[in-house]
């Protein structure tokens, strides 16, 4: 190792690191303009070296992105010597390319190792396009560990020249959201897409970030949603008091953005592993649909909403028909595909947020419809039905149909009758018997002389 210093000058050696590295590497001077780039700029994004010489690498920003990377040297740089941010870099074809940045400050230059990101942002883009169309289905856990979801923060503070500020430190690598009163602020957390994090001013006016912090405790929505206080008050009491109502952290002014940005990646990322976590536990691992304790959970909320409110609670209890058959004719795998698809075709058909498929166990499936009486229920049941025909998956063996076919249980809770919430899972199954024994691809309702008269069609 000597001999390789002795022998070899320093600049010898960047040039061996520049030449060889297949990543992006080069060296700014303290304002962003290009002293020395390697050969993969050109393969990246086509320019030679010769070409970027002379140039600043604010100019090769999105337009959307040169604000924020302007603040990168403006500001960031002289605080910190070590830092990361990610931007859109255009290339000589005129496309921009996401790109991850690691900035290392010695004197007045800076040494940037880049990572060419776009092909990951554009699964994750896609991934969340997918998302949309997807009902009740918390799905694509393991495309989510390559490509997660870009996270949410929540910037609270009565100065726009705070948030401000926040708001350029870290739009590249968050979507960020600003809010200049607490009224706002709660909003925003109880709405249906809510942040993954929230920076909170504690001195407000009308509400103080103490207040909002103890309302997004008390809500079953937002408690779980990390609050990290950044404020002016740096009393130990303060301090005390502001972690005593749950926030995660506490971070007095003036604050260090690089400080800052790692805290946030530090919170972010627990919150994502029990995020993930969560959802893992309460989703069957073969159809990725809600499992037997998800639905067992939410049952238990719906009957309790049910109950305070007066309305009606159904459940449709599907099986598919002479799955046995199935097996034996395709194979355990064909099995399992089968599976997947009326899985899917269940939760694409249930319209509503508030409705829920799951899987029951084996072939049998389950759905819970809140706030739907017995021919609300039939109308879902036979749409259901009906898809799961139409999906014309061969069924030789059946003796039924040529295709694969579900019988459905339907019941409805009886709101003037608390106990009938205690059967309504004992009655879907006998439904369900009713169904198979009146010849099967059909559903049955359930009512009180069912065992005496048979379900009506």
């Amino acid at each position: 190792m000597e001999d390789f210093f002795a022998t070899n000058s320093p600049q010898q050696i960047l040039n061996r690191i520049f030449a060889l590295s297949p990543g992006l590497l080069c060296i700014l001077n303290i304002d962003g303009w290009f002293e020395k780039v390697n050969s993969s700029w050109e393969k990246t994004f086509g320019y030679t070296a010769e070409e970027l010489s002379d140039t600043n690498i604010i100019e090769y920003a999105h337009p959307d992105d040169r604000d924020a990377t302007a603040f990168v040297f403006s500001e960031l740089l002289h605080t910190s010597h070590r830092l990361t941010f990610s931007n859109r870099f255009r290339s000589k074809d005129g496309s921009y390319r996401y790109v991850d940045w690691e900035f290392n400050c010695h004197d007045n230059y800076a040494y940037v190792a880049g990572v060419d990101i776009t092909h990951t942002k554009l699964s994750a883009a896609g991934l969340k396009e997918i998302r949309k169309h997807l009902v009740q289905t918390p799905l694509q856990n393991d495309l989510e560990d390559l490509c997660p979801i870009r996270q949410k923060i929540l910037v609270v503070d009565d100065s726009p020249l705070n948030t401000k500020i926040m708001e350029a430190a870290l739009i590249e690598d968050y979507e960020v959201l600003i809010s200049h009163n607490g009224k706002e602020a709660l909003s925003i957390c109880n709405s249906n897409d809510p942040p993954d994090l929230i920076l909170l001013d504690i001195i407000m006016p009308e509400i103080d970030g103490y207040e909002i912090c103890r309302r997004l405790n008390r809500g079953a929505k937002t408690k779980d949603i990390p609050v990290i206080f950044l404020t002016s008050l740096t009393a130990a009491k303060d301090i005390e008091f502001g972690l005593t109502l749950g926030a995660i952290d506490y971070i007095t002014k003036p604050f260090s953005i690089p400080i800052i940005k790692a805290k946030i990646k530090n919170h972010l990322a627990v919150k994502y592993y029990q995020d993930t976590l969560k959802i893992n536990t309460d989703v069957d691992q073969l159809t990725q649909i809600a499992n037997r304790r998800r639905f067992d959970d939410t049952m238990t909320l719906e009957i309790k909403k049910a109950k305070r409110t007066g309305t009606i609670l159904s459940v449709l209890l599907l099986d598919i028909d002479h799955f046995k058959f199935y097996n034996d004719t395709y194979g355990h795998l064909e099995g399992d595909t089968c599976l997947k698809k009326v899985a899917t075709a269940l939760s694409a058909t249930l319209k509503r947020p508030k409705d829920l498929a799951a899987r029951w166990g084996g072939e049998e499936f389950v759905c819970l419809l809140p706030n739907t009486n017995t021919k609300g229920a039939q109308n879902v049941a036979e749409a259901l039905r009906e898809a799961i025909q139409n999906l014309s998956i061969p069924h030789e063996s059946s003796p039924v149909n040529e295709v694969v076919t579900v019988s459905v249980g339907v019941v409805s809770s009886n709101p003037m009758d608390e106990n009938s919430f205690d059967n309504l899972l004992r009655q879907a199954d006998e439904a369900l018997y009713q169904a198979k024994e009146t010849g099967r691809n059909r559903i049955a309702v359930w009512h009180q002389d069912i065992e005496a008269m048979g379900p009506y069609l």
